[in-house]
């Protein structure tokens, strides 16, 4: 187990979480815009700004971020996941710097376990979305998860999961 030596996993870790956090803090209101654009027919015309000004305006600038907490917290342990899988697994392989099909095979290999986080994340971000144009039904996240699992099982926040695993890969 010589390869072992080679990856160094905190500092894979330390960026992957970094790199989750500053992702998820940036991207978040632009995957608003872009559900609301997708899902609605009449409030989200216009484009990006116009719509971004209308949510602050209409509901306040911390609707932006309703529903981060899943995904900031997902999406912190996902990069995690795939900075240090990566890592591994590339050492494993013997992948080569540049191109190496073992690189690609590397990046794949963590995805299984990857879609098992993205998927929960990925359903509960975009009930919340949803949620603030459709009746407000969720006083959280958490709230989201709960109610929902109550409701309908735990198999309802798996919804999508295997399409989400291929896109992990």
């Amino acid at each position: 187990m010589d390869y072992i030596k080679n990856v160094h996993l905190g500092k894979e870790a330390v960026g992957g979480l970094s790199a989750g956090i500053v992702g998820t803090v940036i991207g978040y209101p632009l995957d608003l815009v872009k559900t609301r654009m997708q899902t609605s027919t009449t409030t989200a015309t216009g484009g990006i700004f116009h719509i971004a000004s209308n949510v602050v305006r209409k509901e306040g600038f911390l609707a932006l971020y309703k529903g981060i907490a899943p995904p900031l917290l997902s999406l912190s342990i996902l990069n995690t996941i795939n900075f240090t899988s990566y890592s591994f697994f590339r050492e494993l392989y013997d992948a080569e710097r540049g191109w190496d099909i073992r690189n690609a095979l590397a990046g794949m290999s963590g995805a299984p376990i990857a879609g098992s986080v993205s998927t929960i994340e990925n359903f509960i971000k975009t009930q919340m979305q949803l949620d603030n144009i459709t009746g407000k039904r969720f006083k959280g996240s958490w709230h989201c998860l709960t109610t929902l699992v109550q409701t309908h099982g735990i198999s309802i926040v798996y919804t999508g999961h295997l399409v989400n695993t291929t896109r992990e890969l």
